[in-house]
């Protein structure tokens, strides 16, 4: 591990399941889960995912990082050959065996303004964080037995497309958004509303929509703004593109924390110390 750690930053969206199941994951004392106990539960454990043919695995960490019990603390874990040789004496023949990689994974799953968020560390040797927890969420909820579906999203930088849009104003050609029913940071916007609407009475997760111009796009109409808004708080994703060929695409602007970890390895109670010394910047 590097002087450096990169955690990526994301939202995920809990959509209750509209059909019941008699089997449907309950808590303890038979009373439904919240999305925050639900979240708990299913985290609280080994979870096994495929992702792109390979299997993966949540371990949550064991032991006591003087992290806030408030955030579920785990690792994204995966196998990777290793080819070695034999020492001179047994011939230099080469091997090849198994190495376990992992990546931290932090998830706040209150429910508040900014809760549900998820920060990832990229490690090359894992994979795309993005990618990754896609397929996880996937795993969480792979029928109705499960009280909720999950989707996620990356966090975007705060203004990013705002400031593409006042850079290229009245040359915006096209815009192309995908953005999931908000559960969190729900305010009373009129989008946010009527995305609410389409979860509870057409039963919809999440809606992708491109927009068109026979000349341009008005990027100050009050809707646009809110889509802007909703995705950058983790809530989708959003591409433009303008007359002049220049683009804007979000998962270019996904929002990262960068934390020192002096190149202290996890089990080191330093290593710890520093990623506490960052939770503030994170949740």
């Amino acid at each position: 591990m590097g002087d450096q750690m990169r955690l990526f930053l994301f939202r995920l969206s809990l959509k209750p399941h509209r059909q019941t199941d008699i089997f449907q994951r309950r808590q303890s004392d038979g009373s439904a889960h919240t999305r925050e106990t639900w979240l708990r539960e299913r985290l609280s454990s080994q979870v096994a995912f495929n992702h792109r043919q390979n299997d993966f695995y949540f371990v949550p960490e064991a032991s006591d990082t003087g992290i806030p019990s408030e955030i579920i603390v785990g690792w994204i874990a995966r196998t990777r050959a290793v080819n070695e040789r034999t020492p001179p004496w047994d011939g230099l023949s080469l091997t090849e065996h198994e190495s376990w990689q992992a990546a931290l994974i932090m998830i706040d799953p209150r429910h508040h303004d900014d809760g549900q968020k998820v920060a990832m560390e990229a490690r090359p040797d894992i994979g795309s964080p993005e990618a990754i927890l896609v397929s996880l969420a996937r795993a969480l909820s792979p029928s109705v037995q499960e009280p909720f579906s999950v989707t996620a999203f990356p966090i975007i930088e705060e203004r990013s497309f705002a400031r593409f849009a006042s850079e290229h104003e009245e040359t915006i050609k096209t815009i192309t958004y995908e953005a999931s029913v908000p559960n969190m940071f729900g305010g009373a916007d009129d989008f946010s509303e009527e995305m609410r609407t389409l979860r509870d009475e057409a039963n919809v997760s999440k809606v992708k929509t491109r927009l068109e111009s026979d000349g341009t796009i008005d990027i100050k109409a009050t809707r646009l703004t809110e889509i802007a808004n909703h995705v950058e708080k983790g809530g989708g994703k959003i591409k433009a593109t303008t007359t002049d060929g220049s683009t804007y695409n979000s998962d270019e602007h996904a929002a990262h924390e960068d934390v020192d970890t002096g190149g202290t390895e996890s089990e080191k109670s330093d290593f710890w110390s520093r990623v506490r010394a960052a939770l503030d910047r994170i949740f």
